[in-house]
């Protein structure tokens, strides 16, 4: 028994040597730095900003406007709330934020996806034309 824990020592040793040796290896090579804001995170963050901001004070009051201008469905002359439909009158609790123009949680998921959208594709550009790639529709230029 002796021998086996002896074995099993000795292989674990020499495991231990040879990352210790890797870890030394590695150390003489290049070294990552770690910058907290980047170019990227400063594009994402800018498109983000620009289309909640145009969901929150453009878009918003707009389509707001186009719903009451159309009023609410009805059926035979009353809404369907009032025809007894339980379910048609508008949800509220978990997804109310207290926004006061009504911007709620699904229109942020929204308007903050269309805002990954807008800077993936702006560092998607700019990425192609730093390596040559023609981006712009040859119908423009």
């Amino acid at each position: 028994q002796k021998e086996g824990s002896a074995m099993v020592a000795t292989a674990a040793s020499r495991r231990g040597t040879m990352r210790a040796a890797g870890r030394r290896a590695g150390a003489r090579g290049t070294r990552q730095v770690t910058r907290a804001l980047s170019d990227a995170n400063i594009v994402i963050c800018g498109a983000n900003a620009a289309m909640l901001a145009l969901g929150r004070w453009v878009f918003l009051p707009y389509q707001r406007r186009r719903v009451e201008a159309a009023g609410l469905p009805v059926q035979n002359g009353e809404s369907h709330f009032a025809a007894g439909d339980k379910y048609a009158q508008e949800a509220t609790g978990v997804l109310q934020t207290g926004d006061p123009a009504g911007f709620g949680i699904i229109d942020t998921l929204a308007w903050g996806s269309l805002g990954h959208v807008l800077g993936f594709a702006a560092l998607a550009g700019a990425s192609a034309a730093n390596s040559g790639i023609n981006v712009v529709p040859t119908w423009l230029n």
